[in-house]
């Protein structure tokens, strides 16, 4: 892939998750920012936290740059979960799911799993445990 920068990926990730998902690539794509781990502390986290990429719907997708290279199948997973969120809200797939935390799980579970699948087909042995999602949204009984 050569030196890939993070708008390089995004065709490739978008086909990828057109195969592995059926969502359809979108006419407008989100805008892409490649960040400090502060930033994304600022702005998410509000003091020291491991999230690497986030998506806000008006603004775009968040990418730390101390991800690693965009070589690495899981550097460029991350930027796929992302997508899937954009894909997530472009389409309204989960808008009709009225519980707040019902939502988020969904579209948590959904990329995760999207992701998961990215990387078994990119031969790279690491995944992201599902089990741990519902815990992530507040302390309910489900």
């Amino acid at each position: 892939m050569g030196n890939a920068t993070l708008l390089d990926l995004v065709p490739e990730l978008l086909g990828a998750i057109k195969l592995l998902s059926g969502y359809p690539i979108p006419e407008q794509l989100p805008e892409m920012h490649l960040v400090s781990p502060l930033e994304i502390q600022q702005m998410i986290c509000k003091g020291n936290c491991g999230i690497k990429a986030f998506y806000l719907p008006d603004k775009g997708i968040f990418v730390s740059n101390a991800i690693g290279s965009f070589e690495e199948a899981f550097a460029r997973s991350v930027v796929l979960h992302e997508l899937v969120h954009h894909l997530q809200h472009v389409t309204g797939k989960f808008d009709m799911v009225a519980d707040t935390c019902d939502r988020w799980y969904s579209k948590e579970r959904e990329a995760y799993e999207v992701q998961n699948a990215y990387l078994r087909q990119q031969g790279e042995p690491r995944r992201f445990l599902l089990d741990s999602l519902p815990h992530m949204c507040g302390d309910r009984d489900k």
